[in-house]
């Protein structure tokens, strides 16, 4: 994972996590992501996971605390790459966490994709294309699930 003394700059190249916590939020036929993943929820900014520096298992590592955090289960997550979030408005910003007021687990590779617009139709239609650029739901290995 990233130094959290020493947090990188943001490739265009780097890959970034989505944690799919909803069914809902992924189609049961070929596994994309509904737009409603990349929907950023009460916000004008969306949670993400950079790659940078992780193992495929502190990736998911990182996955099971959102999940546990937010009293969910982990159900996978998709991938999409920085450039592919960089379009219109939209860009994506290293948002470290550490030692969070509400006890949000620490997170040195936490970023958000930010410049969402506030009107709600204008959000879903970011959303619509964040989502047809991401990959098909990968699901966590069974070994981590326990």
């Amino acid at each position: 994972m990233i130094d959290p003394d020493n947090v990188p700059p943001i490739e265009q190249d780097e890959m970034l996590a989505r944690f799919i916590l909803e069914k809902k939020l992924i189609y049961d036929k070929d596994k994309s992501a509904k737009p409603r993943l990349f929907y950023p929820y009460k916000h004008v900014e969306l949670s993400v996971n950079r790659h940078c520096d992780c193992t495929e298992e502190e990736i998911w590592d990182f996955g099971f605390g959102v999940a546990d955090f937010r009293k969910k289960r982990l159900r996978g997550r998709c991938d999409i790459t920085v450039g592919d979030c960089t379009f219109d408005s939209l860009s994506v910003v290293a948002k470290p966490i550490k030692d969070h007021p509400k006890g949000v687990p620490d997170n040195p590779n936490h970023a958000d994709i930010v410049g969402y617009p506030e009107n709600k139709e204008d959000q879903m239609s970011l959303a619509q294309k964040l989502a047809a650029k991401a990959s098909k739901r990968m699901l966590p290995p069974e070994d981590l699930c326990e």
